[in-house]
């Protein structure tokens, strides 16, 4: 069988670059800037702060999204890209204190979650992996407080850290 052409291979290399570019192109852009084809649970939480009050030390701020409502709890971080998990803590907030399970199917990447007893106490901080079920603590929590992995810590929080909850976001953030 007689070799194909130099005139018929080029042509063809360039056409499947150009397929590959696409596809990336398409990838990257999806990932990082598509925020109208994430969740409709998503799009409806509302944006709070949450003041970070250590032991000792000053306190800190944080951004957060606060699901309070049912389909937003179930809604969590899941099926999001990345880097809106690393952008976006969640704060999850129950109606009546509660004990609770947490999965992470259908997450990316690890988080913390740092569970809020009814006083604003964080009673634990725990590190939960993509595909994994089962984590929760045994106590009643009021709320809980979840970040990409790494970053409770690199915010100061641990148990006994109290963690409070502000409707408004202040002035400048």
């Amino acid at each position: 069988m007689p070799l194909p052409s130099a005139r018929l291979i080029r042509p063809a290399l360039i056409i499947l670059f150009a397929l590959g570019l696409a596809l990336l192109s398409h990838t990257w852009r999806s990932d990082a800037n598509d925020t109208e084809a994430l969740p409709e649970a998503w799009h409806s939480m509302t944006m709070a702060e949450v003041q970070i009050i250590p032991a000792s030390g000053e306190s800190r701020w944080l951004t957060v999204r606060l699901a309070d409502e049912a389909d937003e709890r179930a809604q969590g971080m899941q099926h999001l890209p990345a880097r809106v998990i690393r952008d976006h803590p969640i704060w999850f907030e129950f109606p009546t204190p509660r004990r609770t399970g947490w999965h992470m199917r259908n997450v990316r990447i690890a988080l913390d979650m740092a569970y809020v007893a009814p006083d604003g106490k964080v009673i634990a901080v725990e590190r939960m992996e993509p595909g994994h079920s089962g984590y929760g603590v045994s106590e009643e929590i009021a709320a809980a407080l979840e970040v990409a992995a790494g970053e409770a810590e690199r915010l100061g929080i641990r148990p006994g850290t109290r963690l409070r909850l502000h409707d408004q976001i202040r002035p400048g953030n």
